[in-house]
């Protein structure tokens, strides 16, 4: 595979010195890098302003950036951002996480797509693979590091991501795309648009994605390497303006399909007739469907009312979550553009869900390896806010911010306050300096709270210590607790930014803070049975043992690091991006659970310290570009009383993604060959305590038409 890109490379250097060099090449190719004073975010406000105004560490991940990586979905394309730690679990999974440690079921990072939350209700996360978006139509990714709770809520704690697309008269138009590569892996996209009378606006697209669960050569997975995950997108969108009336309507979902091995575990007490342990396979299915939009009315003296209204149905069949949810989302708020001078924005916001969890059989509890079920059923979670901030010119050169968001969660009957303050100071027309400190709360779930996790055992003629054997039956019990405190966060931040118009772009940020009420599993029990007589052959009896932890709250933790980024133009076909991101966690533990075990404290600082990425971004003519990203994650050392190097260290990650792309013309079909993870065969990204899979080399060529608009601009 290095022979072939190398081959290719010196292709592309050849035509560069002699095909099309009569023609102008930005006519053809993606505009230059944007200044920082031209580029608009929303994200640490939630009204579009200049990212040089903003007093927050917000990174922009462009259209172009996205679409030279090769990234295929939201998680790969974060990996360009500064701040962020993602790990790859298996081929479609990924933990990412901004200023805490990256663990399952990760839930203080907000994750949006045009404002509307993508959190799995269950625990209040992300499940990074099932984000209903067309990688093809985001116009750009805000990243924000930091809480922002008083403009968004909840998650909103460690961070933002904030998932633009791009609006129905931008779309792609007329533009099919396939992709084939290796583990399996076909995708197959449509894209379409147009304009509906004067005012109108729309645009559509339909994706089908099919791959292997693994991306690995493993022993372990072999036997099923057969399987596939099968995922469905669409995805449909209008916009209409009219005088002072801007409306989005939008509707779209995901569905996934994935082959799985199930097993039932039949202790010979209970079923002798039965195989010890049955291996079938099926099919586990999860889904998302929503519908809404956004309405913004601007009135005469430029105040603005705008909302948003979001109807969301999502499920999930696995056994670890299996419940559907139905979720009302209302935002509504008001912008005084001009009060004494100064910006003020207040509004209000509603969330409904509607939550039914499945009920399984005492035969499903007793013989499944592992499930999880509720203390109710049912449930209506609501969560009631309202919230202002208030951005106020000092002089000509200082800006101050101040707000607050109160929070109501009836799951916890209680009201949470997420205040900030931040400042923005402009050093000449191309430096600011920026400082900020907020506070904000992880949103309550179900999940910690009401539900119980049970993984099962069953081993049969197992030697114990008396010297006989005996069928072994064991379950443990992770239970919810109603008691448990919100997390909370503090950060206390500052950044400095320097931009050399559309050339260079640097930003410079540090932060320290505070997240407390961590939970942890604590033992509240031991239980064991012995059961003479009725066992399989050669076992004496059966041993039952069952063993219970209840989530507690002990655990807080110290962060403190920063982020330095730039992004260079040195040429105007030629951009380079590269950042470098540190991290330090210090745990602490306080109450009983602390005084037996250490560990459960110093495990929190078992996160990698030091993180690098960078992308390389060549248009080499108007037929050729080349581009390459790096990502590099430190190893970590593991204290002592926590585990091995082996076993609980997190490993040393050097990923190499390169895409090289040809077309003829314009009318020609694009054609673009990926290599992801080149060179770091069959590595691993999480610690084997966890149970990762390895993440081998994958390599894949798309080909895309745009068959609509042949005059239209490539991105």
């Amino acid at each position: 595979m290095r022979s072939f890109f190398h081959n290719h490379l010196f292709l592309c250097s050849l035509i560069a010195s002699s095909a099309w060099a009569d023609e102008d090449l930005m006519s053809l190719l993606d505009m230059p890098l944007a200044s920082l004073a031209e580029t608009k975010v929303m994200s640490s406000t939630r009204s579009t302003q200049s990212l040089a105004d903003t007093p927050a560490a917000v990174y922009v991940i462009t259209a172009k950036e996205i679409n030279r990586s090769g990234a295929r979905s939201v998680a790969d394309a974060l990996a360009l951002a500064p701040g962020l730690h993602v790990a790859k679990f298996s081929n479609y999974d990924w933990g990412i996480s901004a200023q805490s440690s990256n663990q399952a079921l990760t839930n203080s990072l907000l994750v949006m797509v045009d404002g509307r939350s993508v959190l799995n209700a269950m625990f209040s996360g992300v499940d990074w693979d099932l984000i209903p978006v067309s990688m093809d139509n985001i116009a750009q990714i805000e990243v924000l590091l930091g809480p922002v709770g008083t403009i968004w809520g909840g998650n909103a704690v460690n961070g933002v991501i904030n998932i633009i697309t791009l609006d129905a008269e931008n779309a792609p138009k007329g533009k099919v795309s396939a992709s084939l590569g290796n583990y399996g892996y076909k995708e197959v996209k449509l894209h379409h648009g147009g304009q509906i009378g004067d005012s109108s606006h729309v645009s559509g697209y339909a994706e089908y994605l099919e791959h292997k669960p693994w991306a690995s050569t493993e022993d372990k997975v072999q036997s099923q390497q057969h399987y596939n995950v099968v995922t469905g997108r669409f995805g449909a969108r209008i916009d209409y303006q009219f005088l002072n009336h801007t409306l989005n309507v939008q509707a779209g979902g995901i569905r996934s399909e994935e082959d799985y091995l199930w097993a039932n575990y039949n202790p010979h007490l209970f079923f002798p007739q039965r195989p010890a342990h049955e291996y079938y396979e099926q099919k586990m299915i999860a889904q998302e469907w929503f519908a809404g939009g956004s309405h913004i009315y601007e009135r005469a003296n430029n105040d603005r009312i705008e909302s948003d209204l979001w109807l969301t149905y999502s499920d999930n069949d696995g056994p670890d979550r299996n419940a559907h949810f139905v979720r009302f989302d209302l935002d509504s708020r008001y912008l005084f553009d001009d009060l004494w001078g100064t910006q003020l924005m207040i509004g209000g916001n509603v969330r409904l869900i509607q939550e039914r969890f499945h009920q399984y059989s005492r035969y499903d509890q007793v013989t499944a390896p592992y499930l999880r079920s509720a203390d109710k059923p049912s449930y209506l979670n609501q969560s009631y806010g309202i919230y202002a901030n208030w951005t106020i010119p000092v002089t000509d050169a200082v800006t101050l911010m101040l707000g607050n968001r109160w929070q109501y969660h009836n799951i916890t009957d209680d009201t949470y306050a997420q205040p900030q303050v931040r400042l923005n100071y402009r050093l000449a027309d191309t430096q600011t300096l920026w400082a900020g400190w907020g506070s904000a709360v992880v949103t309550p779930s179900g999940l910690e709270r009401s539900t119980t996790f049970r993984q099962n055992g069953y081993v049969e003629n197992a030697l114990f210590s008396d010297g006989n054997r005996y069928d072994y039956y064991y379950s443990y019990l992770y239970k919810g607790n109603n008691q448990l405190k919100v997390e909370t966060v503090d950060t206390i931040e500052a950044g400095y930014r320097f931009w050399h118009g559309e050339k260079l772009q640097l930003n410079l940020n540090g932060f320290y803070s505070i997240h407390e009420n961590i939970r942890a599993y604590a033992g509240t029990g031991a239980q064991q049975w012995v059961i003479p007589g009725g066992a399989s052959e050669g076992s004496v009896g059966t041993v039952f043992e069952q063993y219970t932890s209840e989530y507690v709250d002990p655990l807080w933790t110290r962060t403190y690091g920063g982020e330095v980024s730039a992004k260079w133009q040195p040429i105007s076909n030629l951009q380079l991006n590269a950042n470098y991101s540190y991290k330090k966690i210090l745990g602490y533990c306080s109450g009983n659970i602390c005084e037996a075990n250490s560990a459960v404290a110093k495990a929190l600082e078992n996160q990698p310290n030091h993180f690098i990425n960078a992308q390389a971004i060549w248009d080499i003519s108007p037929q050729w570009w080349v581009s390459s990203a790096l990502q590099y994650v430190s190893a970590t050392d593991v204290p002592s009383n926590v585990g091995t190097i082996e076993q609980n260290g997190w490993p040393h990650v050097v990923n190499l993604d390169l895409a090289l792309s040809w077309q003829h013309s314009r009318q020609w079909p694009r054609f673009t060959a990926t290599v992801e993870n080149l060179g770091a065969y069959e590595n691993y990204e999480y610690p084997q305590a966890y149970g990762p899979f390895q993440n081998d080399t994958q390599y894949w060529l798309q080909v895309e038409w745009r068959y609509w608009d042949p005059q239209s601009e490539h991105r």
